[in-house]
């Protein structure tokens, strides 16, 4: 992998290439030759295409394109490159200009298409074929022209499935770098905004992107990501998690320390508070550097209904965490230990409902949460309405057979349904899935020491929380270390006109948000 440009150099993935295999060698001048070299690859590829053709009707200059079929844009191929440079009505004789002011009379008369550069590397010019570039060699001019003409089919920009707003933009991101990457230019439109783009992965060179806004972002977090990305040594990159994988602090923990979104608005808030964004060609996922656990309880549209309303469904959020990961717990600890802290009444109809369960309540437990993991992974694998169906068929009947069958109790069916239920109340993806993981360990904490083995577990889990980091920065702030002042933000929110500095969690140049709104110090405080 190339290192990221610093500061002013040119933001186009060239440069750096692995050269396995390729002769990293000048390009020699004659046509011939550069033929000669090509003919291994192109023999061995049956779709790379080699379109020789001479520049003007008098057959002065002759050159050849090389592209991949349906890689390209073939309409921008012909209309833009192959027709004007056939139609080239000369004035570069080799007697009038020496090579390179040839070469840049031709691009300048003769090719409109803007993404191009020249390259003298035979070694760049083969990874630029394969990278799916229109690569164009002359007779008699030592350097080659690369042009990025990309085309093919692409995904229609819609909704993210895995993201729903009740509210708010409806676009989200596709697989397509660069179409990525205009949909948050064209809505954070501020020059401030640095956008480096390198290659990751040694055969899959696959294009990433590095988004900040330079005036915000800390330099020693960007230097942090900088040296992660240049640290990836591997054959290939297929989308977000095996970047994620490679730069994660603590690869060991079950909670996710990066966050993820696919929406181009929630992309501009982590950018605009002064996180570093990484966007993988291929995937319609952008990573977030660094992130916090607080931040996995947020959706998008909280700060886009009223304080009340948003309030009180974060707060819902949290409280279904805690009861996803608790609940079959607390069943045990309260059945198996400490039956006088519930009524009287609802003891004994618990003790009835069990008594002809053959199983003790752990095993019962552990049992239906083995079943009801397994209708959600089928329900995921079957595609369409169908997996749908089969998850909700398979749980109403497995339940209702296994309360006939006496092999479970009506209790646990309810306790094991509403801890589903809380699990993917969730907005987050991989909260959820450390959250169907979290619960096993403390319901076997509980079923062995009660309620102690609860608190204990929760113990662990709090501990190990504050002991995360994400890119240096303490992961459960701010909570731990206490960050009071980003408390308007967590549980609750507070109005959008109150919320005047970024995150004293996440370091930044600059802490001022905005101005003053006129409400501040007016009536509505």
């Amino acid at each position: 992998m190339r290192k990221i440009p610093r500061r002013g150099e040119e933001t186009q993935p060239q440069g750096g290439h692995d050269t396995k295999g390729i002769p990293d060698i000048p390009l020699p001048q004659g046509y011939d030759d550069k033929m000669a070299l090509l003919r291994p690859y192109v023999e061995k590829s049956h779709d790379l295409i080699a379109r020789p053709f001479y520049l003007d009707s008098e057959m002065k200059l002759q050159a050849c394109a090389f592209y991949f079929n349906d890689v390209v844009d073939a309409k921008r191929l012909n209309e833009h490159v192959l027709k004007p440079l056939m139609m080239h009505s000369g004035g570069w004789e080799s007697g009038d200009y020496n090579n390179t002011d040839r070469m840049d009379l031709i691009i300048r008369t003769s090719i409109s298409v803007g993404q191009l550069r020249k390259t003298d590397s035979f070694a760049v010019m083969v990874h630029s074929i394969f990278d799916g570039m229109l690569v164009l060699v002359f007779e008699s001019i030592q350097e080659a022209v690369i042009i990025d003409i990309h085309g093919g089919q692409v995904r229609a920009i819609e909704e993210p499935p895995s993201e729903k707003a009740i509210r708010g933009p409806r676009e989200g991101f596709i697989e397509n770098l660069d179409i990525n990457i205009a949909m948050v230019r064209r809505h954070l439109r501020t020059p401030r905004l640095v956008i480096k783009k390198t290659i990751v992965g040694q055969r899959t060179r696959t294009p990433v992107a590095v988004l900040y806004i330079d005036d915000i972002v800390d330099q020693g977090l960007l230097e942090q990501v900088n040296d992660r990305l240049n640290r990836i040594d591997i054959d290939g990159v297929f989308s977000a998690g095996s970047i994620i994988q490679m730069i994660e602090d603590k690869p060991y923990s079950l909670f996710p320390q990066i966050w993820t979104s696919e929406r181009p608005e929630k992309t501009i808030a982590e950018l605009l508070e002064g996180r570093i964004a990484i966007m993988i060609d291929g995937t319609p996922t952008a990573i977030f550097l660094p992130s916090l656990f607080v931040e996995f309880f947020q959706a998008s549209e909280d700060y886009l209904e009223r304080v009340f309303v948003g309030s009180f469904i974060r707060f819902i959020r949290y409280f279904a965490f805690f009861i996803a990961v608790s609940l079959p717990a607390l069943y045990i600890a309260l059945i198996s230990f400490t039956p006088e802290l519930m009524p009287a009444n609802l003891v004994v109809s618990l003790a009835q409902a069990r008594k002809e369960v053959p199983f003790p309540v752990l095993i019962e437990v552990l049992i239906q949460e083995f079943i009801i993991q397994m209708v959600i992974e089928s329900g995921l694998r079957i595609p369409g309405p169908v997996g749908q169906t089969a998850g909700v068929v398979a749980g109403i009947i497995l339940g209702q057979a296994a309360i006939s069958a006496k092999l479970a109790s009506p209790a646990i069916i309810i306790i094991i349904a509403i801890t589903t239920i809380c699990t993917f109340a969730l907005p987050s993806g991989p909260v959820v899935q450390a959250t169907r993981i979290l619960r096993l360990p403390l319901i076997i904490l509980t079923a062995i020491f009660g309620l102690f083995g609860f608190s204990l577990g929760w113990l662990f889990m709090l501990t190990h929380l504050c002991s995360l980091e994400s890119l240096g920065v303490p992961y459960f702030a701010p909570f731990a270390p206490g960050r009071y002042a980003d408390l308007k933000d967590v549980f609750f929110r507070t109005w959008l006109w109150k919320m005047n500095k970024r995150p004293m969690s996440i370091p930044t140049q600059q802490k001022q948000r905005q101005g003053r709104t006129g409400k501040e110090g007016g009536a509505g405080e």
